[in-house]
Parts: structure tokens; sequence; C-alpha cells
């Protein structure tokens, strides 16, 4: 159903070829543990033998992210993330995408902050940070359960970050700040990191928005926010969102000489981005907006970098929950068209307000398909491209239910968030799970001829959030 055209990885945020490093087995399959501060690194071929189903008998290794506070040296992190670790590290892992090199890039969403608050529900609003890890230490399970496959960490340039890309030539990575300083809301930041020099070279300020969807209440236009940081939403859901883009997941293409797509939550819209310029810090770095339908999150380009794909997973103005992906074209975009949305498509449910909470997404090495984790209805949609950007009205070709393995705690609901594709196309790999089930998330490996769940794995972090997949020996 899904051939390989080339041998590729496929990640949130950037499309690379998959590292010239060979294993015993894999595929594998590395997942942010989120609330779990680890890598959690899954043998895929394990995964999808029977006498494995429903146990932890596939994880290989389980690598830290982040050290204990009293552990980190001024040398292995910028001056302004040392000046913040006057509180117990915990760290938050949400986001994974592999460089070149045999590197895999990590967003740690809080950097350092109080395990009381991760564990409540309120893990909002602390500086963050990019740990850079050794792809192939962070395989060996030599290594589970240490820092020894860290290569370097360094500060993200403001709060909450969870978008990541590297640029193709390894040099750059570039990092969304989703949060403000102390509260969820309130960012516009995307940190720019020189991986050569290995420092923060800049930070640069996507433009401020205007307000979201509902009316600002009396007293909160978004002048006044701006020039007072006291009324800065704390958390979702609140009325006020929508004066900052609080941007999160980024996509890179080479079209054009290199742009990225930022998923804006805060203002329901996806920002255009000159690489070269902002590298560079011009003025004219942001070129263009395009409005979504809500709360983008997840956002990946096709394989070829023609289209952009994104999850308008919520709204954090009612925290009303998404049901559409959307799809843009690259070279409209660019070029500032108001069409350049050209496809919306409906995922997860048949109910047009239905609330699915697309989370994540990734295309088909073959650019083909995307495949949709659907948070609140637990199930992966398998989208035609091809249909979906000619209009045809029903581009969703596949609905699979992912349920949780026999065994699992009764009230534990499966919460599938990442999901990714093997090299070899034949494999969608999904994970999830509920906040603070002690190692509770869940792996489902998906047969994308079959349409059907062909392995599961337990004990995968706790609230995993996104994954990348490298490949073993060919």
């Amino acid at each position: 159903m899904f051939k390989l055209r080339m041998m590729q990885v496929l990640v949130t945020g950037i499309v690379i070829a998959a590292p010239a490093i060979a294993y015993a087995a894999g595929p594998y399959a590395l997942i942010t543990g989120r609330r779990d501060p680890r890598v959690i690194v899954v043998d895929i071929s394990k995964a999808m033998d029977p006498a494995n189903n429903g146990t932890q008998k596939a994880i290989i290794s389980r690598v830290r992210i982040s050290p204990d506070v009293s552990a980190i040296e001024p040398s292995r992190i910028d001056a302004k993330y040392i000046g913040v670790t006057q509180v117990s590290a915990e760290a938050l892992p949400n986001n994974i995408v592999i460089g070149p090199g045999g590197k895999a890039y990590i967003a740690d969403h809080t950097g350092i902050s109080r395990p009381a608050d991760v564990e409540s529900g309120m893990p909002h609003g602390y500086p963050g940070a990019l740990t850079v890890l050794d792809l192939k230490k962070a395989l060996d399970p030599v290594n589970n359960n240490t820092m020894k496959a860290i290569d370097a960490i360094y500060y993200s340039g403001g709060s909450g970050p969870a978008g990541i890309i590297i640029t193709p030539d390894g040099k750059y990575a570039m990092v969304a700040n989703s949060e403000g300083m102390g509260n969820e809301d309130g960012a516009n930041e995307i940190g720019i990191i020189n991986l050569t020099s290995k420092r923060l070279e800049r930070v640069v300020s996507l433009a401020r928005g205007t307000g979201g969807h509902m009316a600002q209440t009396a007293g909160h236009s978004c002048d006044e926010i701006y020039l007072n940081p006291a009324l800065v939403p704390h958390i979702s859901p609140d009325p006020n969102w929508g004066c900052f883009s609080d941007p999160n997941g980024m996509a890179y293409t080479p079209r054009h000489g290199g742009y990225v797509f930022t998923a804006n939550e805060g203002t329901h819209d996806v920002s255009v981005i000159n690489v070269a310029r902002a590298i560079n810090g011009a003025s004219d770095w942001e070129t263009f907006r395009i409005p979504v339908e809500r709360g983008p999150w997840a956002i990946v380009a096709s394989p070829d970098g023609s289209l952009i794909a994104l999850t308008n997973r919520d709204n954090d103005e009612n925290d009303e929950a998404g049901q559409f992906i959307s799809l843009i074209d690259v070279d409209k975009a660019i070029a500032k068209s108001p069409k350049a949305e050209i496809a919306r498509v409906l995922v997860g449910t048949d109910d047009p307000q239905g609330q699915s909470h697309p989370f994540s997404l990734s295309f088909t090495p073959d650019g083909s398909h995307i495949v949709v984790a659907n948070d609140l209805a637990a199930n992966l949609s398998v989208v035609d491209v091809k249909k979906a950007v000619s209009g045809d009205p029903h581009p969703e070709i596949a609905r699979i239910p992912l349920q949780l393995p026999t065994g699992t705690p009764s009230g534990i609901k499966p919460r599938p968030r990442a999901v990714n594709v093997t090299p070899d196309g034949r494999y969608a790999i999904v994970a999830g799970g509920e906040p603070n089930a002690k190692a509770g998330g869940t792996l489902w490996v998906v047969d994308l001829q079959a349409l059907k769940v062909v392995g599961t794995v337990t004990g995968v972090g706790n609230e995993p959030y996104l994954l990348a997949v490298v490949a073993g020996d060919s």
C-alpha cells in the first residue's frame, strides 16, 4: 500500500536522511517520556513479536535528558539557564527530532522546574532547554537510566519550548518557545542556537497578535496586556488568549532557499519564516501569516517539501478540542497567497462539531498519505493526500481504533498523541497515555497495509508526547 521511494526518517519538524549507523535489529522508536524525564527507546521488531505484546520487553533503554541541578556545569549549558537553577530539576521532554551526524534533539519543556508543579498539572512557564543526545549512545542499552548519552544542553531562549528544526547543514537549531515566563500564554520567541559555536546566538520574536476568536474581556485588550504582564493569561482556558502567538511545532522545507512554518497555537495561524534571514538577524524574517481553523499544534512538511500539514488541536480561549487537520501549499504561502491553506480535513470523527483532538501527524515516506493520532477519539486516521488536495469530501480513508493492552488498570484512557512512520512506510508507530500514570504510557505498532494494530508496548513514559523513528540494520 505504501511503498518506500527513498530511505528517510520522518520526524515532527524536519525530514532528513536516516543516520548512517547500523544496529543489531530495529527500527527503533525514541519516545519523549514527558513527565518521565527520559527518552524511551523501543525496538520495533521486538514490539511486533507476539511473545512481547502488552509488555515492556521491547524497551531496550530509558535515557535521561537532563542532569540533576548539582550536576549541571556552566560549560554544559548557557549561562542564562544556570541562573534559574534554584529549584529541583524536573525535565519535561515533549518533542524529539533526528538531525545530521547521529544526533537527537529533545525539547525540554520546563528546563528546570519544581516536581510538584509537574505532577500537579501546571508544568508551564519555566525556562526551557534543548538537549542533544548522541544517537548511538542513546540506542546502546549500557546507557540505560544514565546521562551518558547527553552531548550538550542549551537554553532554548524562552519558556516552554516545543518545536524544533535543525538546518540541513547541521549548523543551527531553531526552537519555538510556546509559553511566557510564569504563564502558559505570553510567548513569541524563537531561539536560534549555533551548534558549531555551541551557544544561543539570538532570540527573535514573532509578530504579536490582535486577539483570538473570542472578544477580550474589559480591561484586557492586547494593548493593555502588552503593557501589563500581570494581565497575561496564566493557564488555559482564558478568553483573553490571542495576543501572543505561542508557537509550538515547526516544520522545515528546502523550497525557495529554506523556510520554516510555525504552528501558532495562541493566534490560530501559521507563520512563514525565511530561515537565512532569521539566522542573520534581518528584520523581515517573518514573511507571512496563514489563518487556520483553531490552535495549531503539530506541523510537518511533506517529503518533497511542497506541502505543510498541521493539526488544529484546540482553542485555549474556551478549551474546545478540534477535529481538523489543515494542508498548506508551500509555494502559495511563500508567495503570500491568501489561499495558501488548500484543504481542511475532518479526522477521527464523523461529526464536524466533534472533539477528536488531533494531536500529531506524519507523512508516509512517499508523501502519499498522512497518519494522524487523535487524542480524545483514541484512534489513528489515515488520510489520502491526493484526495485531500483535490477536494474529495472523504480523504480520510481509514480510522483505526487504539485500545489499551489487557491488564491496564481501569479508568486509564489510551490518549494517543505521538505518531511517526517507519522508514519503509509499512508501520505507523503511535504512543500516548494519561498524565501522572507512572510508566503508564503505551506504544502501538500499526500495520498500514493491514490497517490494524500488530503490537503494543507498555511502560512507555508518563504521558508521552512525540516520537522519532530511526532505522536499524538494512
